[in-house]
């Protein structure tokens, strides 16, 4: 009996995991700006990622009369990641592929 509860405990636990992982790096293409030495850009896309899967922890933003943002409460968790990371990028003086 106890091997069966340690059976469905570890099950349970497994599921549970999958349920929680982090959005895959971004999809769309982003490349330095003019002029900028990859090696700047390469800490842009570290930091720009680090700063998008910490606005994921956050609630989603609410605007002034306590309605969540209509654009981001329509995005999934990837979307999300994606418009925090190019705007990141983007704020950072790179270039977004379209």
């Amino acid at each position: 009996m106890f091997l069966l509860r340690m059976s469905i405990a570890a099950v349970v636990v497994s599921i549970a995991a999958g349920c929680g992982s982090q959005p895959i790096g971004p999809a769309i293409a982003v490349k330095p700006g003019p002029g900028k030495p990859f090696d700047v850009y390469l800490q842009d896309d570290a930091q720009c990622k680090q700063q998008a899967r910490e606005q994921l922890a956050k609630p989603a933003s609410v605007d002034s009369t306590g309605k969540l943002a209509a654009q981001e409460a329509q995005m999934n968790v990837q979307q999300r990641y994606f418009a925090f990371y190019l705007q990141c990028m983007r704020d950072r003086g790179n270039t977004i592929s379209q």
